[in-house]
């Protein structure tokens, strides 16, 4: 499965003094698809973008005024061509609507786009730690830099990227998300600790200092979790029959809610399923010729989280709480096969 984390860099609009923005190989209503390389992309890559900044732009009671134009460049190499000379993985521009990634898709970039759009950036720790909370969950590592730290001196590092993404979540789930937006956009975006510390006491009704505190004991998990996944938590649900679910993936290029390509050339896609009773559920992967990847994720944060692998051909158990959950099949994107993993009711 994806396990690369987005370094990224929010930049000011480049493009006078940048290269040429390669025209679109895919034309949604709200977002175009560019590439500067011929390699093939997933129809997930343009389809579910749209979907995601559609629904983030609804969540937020924002309306997207312009058309997002994602550009999937080379390599790092290419990105520092687009990115000021940074070699991220990822950038997007603040005065345009545009955002660029070395992999087939980036929610985390996408979401940047649609703040900044509405005018709403934030102090640089907060600004990242939202996308983070809006990303696509790449992210497979829990080490994590010091709070303090972060917001002091934010730096694009994963381990920066891990602690601001989980702050902005606990403080989304303390505060609501409408206070987390007033305060990106209240607080100036060049803004110091110092300088934003009293416009968060004032948003948020608490001294910096005691969210930090309280902040310590909040629970750690990965990226996946932590984050709001907006269009694989408001997927179909998969009905059971009886007390087995199974659920069942084309993972093709060509189909419309296939990712891809992510690192190491996997695409992927998700499928929703609801527990509605706490237990033990049994759990069976189909196992086709060559890679495949299963992963269960319970759509919530990391207070209640539940992310799990089923490598294919294993039977195992896990116990479930009451909640939404979807699977992630991945197959790398020269195999492309039905993928399909049951869930049963023990």
């Amino acid at each position: 499965m994806p396990s690369a984390r987005i370094l990224l860099a929010v930049l000011p609009g480049l493009i006078a003094c940048g290269p040429d923005i390669p025209e679109p190989i895919w034309k949604g209503e709200h977002l175009h698809y560019g590439s500067t390389t011929s390699e093939p992309i997933c129809r997930g890559s343009f389809f579910r973008q749209e979907q995601h900044a559609l629904l983030l732009a609804d969540l937020l009671g924002l309306e997207l005024t312009e058309v997002i134009r994602y550009t999937k460049v080379a390599d790092r190499e290419e990105m520092a061509e687009y990115c000021e000379g940074l070699k991220a993985l990822g950038c997007a521009y603040v005065d345009d609507p545009y955002a660029f990634g070395i992999h087939g898709f980036s929610f985390h970039e996408i979401t940047h786009v649609v703040m900044n759009s509405a005018g709403i950036e934030g102090p640089l720790p907060f600004r990242e730690g939202f996308a983070e909370v809006f990303s696509d969950g790449a992210g497979s590592s829990t080490a994590e830099t010091p709070l303090a730290d972060v917001l002091h001196g934010f730096k694009l590092d994963d381990k920066d990227y891990q602690t601001a993404g989980r702050f902005a979540r606990f403080l989304t789930d303390r505060h609501g998300l409408d206070r987390y937006v007033l305060f990106l956009k209240s607080a100036d975006s060049q803004a110091s600790f110092d300088q934003f510390s009293p416009v968060f006491e004032d948003i948020f009704d608490e001294p910096l200092a005691q969210a930090m505190a309280d902040f310590e004991s909040y629970p750690s998990c990965r990226e996946m979790s932590n984050r709001v996944a907006l269009v694989d938590c408001s997927l179909p649900l998969t009905p059971w029959d009886g007390r087995v679910v199974t659920l069942t993936a084309d993972v093709a290029c060509d189909q419309d809610d296939v990712l891809g390509p992510a690192q190491d050339d996997v695409m992927f896609t998700t499928r929703g399923f609801e527990v509605t009773e706490a237990g033990n559920y049994l759990f069976v992967a189909s196992q086709p010729e060559g890679w495949s990847g299963f992963r269960i994720v319970k759509c919530g944060s990391c207070q209640d989280s539940f992310d799990k692998e089923v490598q294919p051909g294993e039977i195992t158990s896990y116990d479930l709480t009451p909640g939404r959950y979807y699977v992630l099949f991945g197959r790398k994107t020269e195999a492309p096969a039905t993928l399909w993993l049951a869930v049963g009711r023990q």
